[in-house]
């Protein structure tokens, strides 16, 4: 296979498998295995048909236009702000999470195994200049770097998954919800964890346009978070008595909650170590990739002024907002992936369905009967998830944390 594939399936893999995977034990506690999985394996579905209708729109473009030149052509300025909007939104809430995450991480790293006395902004500041500064040296720095974390992450989470094989359960597996409402509110922080669309352009520019190895990509890239979702998923549900589960997420809010449930199950205590190791690694690799799409997108938006256009000026105005949040409010990370289903539904929803038909209509083709139906189910799906996020912020369906 292709290594510039084989890299290209690994960042947009890499990108989704991130905090939305940390925190999917935690939402799916009370929802139960049958559940999650069918939950997982439609909004896979979705996310990988808008991605190829993405992907498609850029068949008779330069694959250096990026997703602000093909919205402000095909949607018009209106379409062009919402997307910019949505995009730097997206983006830059999820970089302020990763950040936080990460250097949080960093830190106690530091504190516990080197004795180093060192405060947590700047950890913050050390952690953004030498992954930020990656980011900077473009894609290709950014596709080894992702390789070789992203073997580190499956192999800590392989070992993770090995552990738990043990204790699995097939009653545990059959549990249905503990209450119906869960199911609905899990949905939001799901549908973000497939959140791979935002490194469309750049993965167009780096395959050079070609739409074999995109849509390869796009299809292997996507398919592999969600096999990793579904192991993921059924070790840890399987492992754990779901009502025992639930009680401890309960008492002992989020990634903390799933970190004491999953070394419960040892009685030694060097089950931490995997995890932090994968927590880590899972941080870094999305970081990376959400990273790299924003300074492209940002590099793509800013084309025409001339003092910005260098990687030193991109850098700064791509990471400083980010660090910034990250110093001052460091709850970013569960704020992020509480309120970033917004942001995606626009991004990987709309956003693709709505060019698609521009460009048809551009192009002087005719739009199959299926994709008509497909298309009003995408936008229906997409309300619904609206409509969800809206229920959960005025109390109406449970908050998961």
């Amino acid at each position: 296979m292709n290594s510039k594939l084989i890299g290209s399936i690994l960042i947009i893999g890499g990108t989704a498998i991130g905090g939305g995977m940390l925190a999917m034990p935690i939402i799916s506690s009370g929802v139960g295995f049958p559940g999650i999985s069918l939950i997982l394996i439609l909004i896979w579905i979705a996310m990988c048909y808008t991605s190829m209708l993405l992907v498609d729109c850029y068949k008779h473009h330069s694959h250096t236009d990026g997703l602000n030149t093909m919205t402000r052509l095909y949607l018009g300025k209106v379409g062009s702000i919402i997307t910019g909007i949505a995009m730097l939104t997206l983006m830059y809430a999820l970089v302020s999470a990763y950040i936080a995450g990460g250097s949080n991480i960093l830190h106690i790293n530091l504190m516990n195994l080197l004795n180093l006395e060192i405060s947590p902004r700047q950890t913050a500041v050390v952690f953004t200049v030498i992954f930020g500064g990656i980011v900077a040296l473009g894609a290709k720095i950014v596709d080894i770097t992702t390789k070789w974390i992203f073997f580190i992450k499956l192999l800590f989470l392989l070992i993770i998954i090995l552990t738990m094989v043990g204790f699995i359960n097939i009653d545990y597996l059959a549990t249905t919800p503990l209450e119906q409402k869960l199911l609905y509110s899990s949905i939001p922080i799901i549908f973000t964890s497939f959140g791979f669309h935002i490194v469309v352009p750049s993965m167009v520019k780096y395959l050079n346009g070609d739409q074999v190895l995109l849509k390869k990509a796009f299809f292997y890239g996507s398919l592999l978070p969600l096999v990793v979702y579904l192991i993921w998923e059924m070790s840890i549900l399987g492992s754990i008595e779901p009502h025992t589960f639930f009680q401890i997420i309960q008492d002992n809010k989020g990634l903390e909650g799933m970190i004491l449930a999953i070394s419960s199950l040892s009685e030694s205590s060097w089950m931490q170590i995997p995890i932090n190791v994968f927590t880590a690694a899972a941080i870094l690799t999305s970081l990376l990739g959400v990273a790299l799409a924003l300074f492209d997108y940002i590099k793509d938006l800013t084309k025409n002024v001339s003092f910005i256009n260098n990687r030193f000026i991109l850098f700064l105005i791509t990471f400083v907002p980010p660090l910034i949040f990250a110093l001052y409010y460091p709850q970013g990370f569960i704020l992020a992936l509480s309120y970033a289903a917004i942001s995606v539904v626009v991004t990987s929803l709309f956003i693709p369905v709505f060019m698609y038909i521009r460009v048809k209509k551009a192009r002087g083709e005719k739009i199959s009967v299926l994709n008509k139906i497909s298309f009003t189910l995408i936008i229906c799906f997409g309300i619904g998830i609206l409509i969800i996020q809206t229920l959960m912020s005025i109390g109406k369906l449970p908050i998961l944390d």
